[in-house]
């Protein structure tokens, strides 16, 4: 369970990383710290005026002597001996961009399309590790970031001319190198859960000749060995059904909430190697499920996904269970907005691109912790309700309590964690105009902000100084 204590929680994450000096590693745990505390503000406002901590905070974040990969690698480390104790992991991974408009974006790379100089910023590729029983973020295992090159813009034509490892999409393959270096023994008991991005077949075959699991769903329409069909069509149309359920697909941007009824299939096929390449075997084997929504809304495209796996899909029970893999890949998403909209990874303004470099590790590990919150106090619902102590501190709900349940007396027992965090949602403003019932991770953050000024206020008012 997630530490409440931020300064605890710093000192679990960040205590063990090598700066080259013990005062540097205290510095950082402090600022982590001061960070967490004063969640999606800057290091100068988490300072709350302590001018020493200020002074302390800014030489650590512009020591050349800090690389940013040493802060890293503690936080890493800590996850990685985490990981041990669980049964099954799922890294669930994918890439975003952190772009900026002040004055460091000038010495930063492009992230989009077009050659906009005013924003500019780093690419980002993170692997997030989850505990596939509980389906609880175990934490930041693996991140790359990097700059794009300039020079390389408009030369898109120039790729397939260019070394797989010399492309970005190597990063898939890095990624797991770095995971299972990590992990050690760790890595049998993983698998690695991608988008369609990830589907290169270099990728998958580094996978398969080093025994590593996965879930990736397909993009490219591979050719199959022995088969004149390609994947798409062979798996709609000669793979056998194993079971049709149904599925509550949830209110997202222009999306309406909706109900569809799935179809499973699976099948195990050999998939050539792309024309052109030269790759030894020439063909690759693996499991594949076909998860296709069926008597869908006329006005709306079908949910059809073909997941690439080496598990096990002979029984209905296997597939639901890859598919169910798949739909948890969705965490790294509702990562990368933790730390863009709750963190504000994009709101810090340092004017160095080193200096923004360090803070961006910081703010990276931050963002788990503001998921893992959202977690433990919004827990699906099918699983069994717990006490919110587990979360909060008896002082915590019991200000959260009277600060949004004013006209009612204190429960004798600790309320539950969804009704916690129905009021910390509350506390920060959530009024569900849009019907979702999600409250979004600035609403959430400042309502937990709220809770802890309120609960400083309450604790100052029971010390002996308050007496005086």
């Amino acid at each position: 369970m997630i530490s409440t204590d931020e300064f605890e929680w710093s000192k679990q994450l960040f205590g063990g990383s090598d700066l080259g000096d013990a005062r540097r590693t205290a510095r950082l745990v402090d600022v982590a710290a001061r960070m967490a505390t004063q969640m999606g503000r800057s290091l100068a406002k988490s300072c709350e005026g302590d001018h020493a901590a200020l002074l302390g905070g800014y030489r650590l974040m512009r020591n050349d002597a800090v690389e940013p990969e040493a802060i890293r690698f503690g936080g890493f480390d800590h996850v990685a001996q985490k990981a041990q104790t669980h049964q099954l992991l799922l890294a669930v991974e994918d890439s975003t961009s952190i772009t900026y408009t002040h004055a460091a974006a000038a010495e930063l790379g492009l992230t989009g399309s077009k050659q906009d100089v005013k924003r500019s910023g780093f690419l980002v590729h993170s692997v997030l590790l989850l505990d596939a029983v509980s389906e609880q973020t175990v934490g930041l295992i693996e991140q790359q970031h990097w700059c794009r090159d300039r020079a390389s813009f408009g030369k898109k034509h120039l790729r397939k001319q260019r070394a797989y490892e010399d492309k970005e999409s190597y990063k898939w393959e890095q990624a797991s190198v770095q995971t299972a270096k990590r992990l050690g023994l760790a890595m049998a008991r993983t698998l690695s859960v991608c988008d369609r991005e990830s589907d290169v077949y270099e990728y998958l075959l580094y996978k398969c000749q080093h025994n590593q699991r996965f879930v990736v769903r397909a993009q490219v329409d591979r050719k199959i060995l022995h088969n004149e069909l390609k994947l798409f069509e062979a798996m709609a149309r000669t793979a056998p059904a194993l079971w049709c359920y149904s599925v509550q697909i949830p209110q997202r941007g222009g999306r309406k909430a909706r109900e569809a009824k799935l179809l499973l299939r699976s099948a195990t096929l050999e998939l050539l190697a792309p024309a052109g390449r030269t790759l030894s075997p020439g063909s690759l084997k693996v499991n594949v499920v076909l998860a296709e929504e069926i008597d869908a809304p006329t006005q709306l495209e079908p949910l059809s996904w073909v997941l690439l796996t080496t598990e096990a899909v002979s029984s209905a029970e296997d597939a639901r269970q890859v598919v169910r893999y798949y739909e948890l890949r969705w965490r790294i998403e509702d990562y990368h907005k933790a730390w863009k909209s709750g963190v504000g990874v994009e709101r810090q303004r340092f004017q160095c691109a080193e200096n923004l470099e360090r803070m961006l590790v910081i703010t990276a590990f931050l963002a788990v912790r503001l998921l893992q919150l959202r977690e433990c106090l919004n827990a699906p619902a099918d699983r069994p309700e717990t006490s919110c102590e587990a979360v909060l501190s008896e002082d915590e709900w019991k200000v959260l309590w009277l600060s949004t349940e004013r006209n009612k007396p204190l429960p004798q027992a600790e309320p539950p964690t969804t009704l916690a965090f129905c009021a910390i949602a509350k506390f920060g403003g959530f009024t569900d105009t849009k019907r979702t019932g999600r409250p979004g991770w600035d609403t959430i953050w400042h309502g937990w902000f709220r809770l802890q000024e309120r609960l400083e206020g309450y604790q100052l008012s029971k010390s002996p100084l308050a007496e005086l």
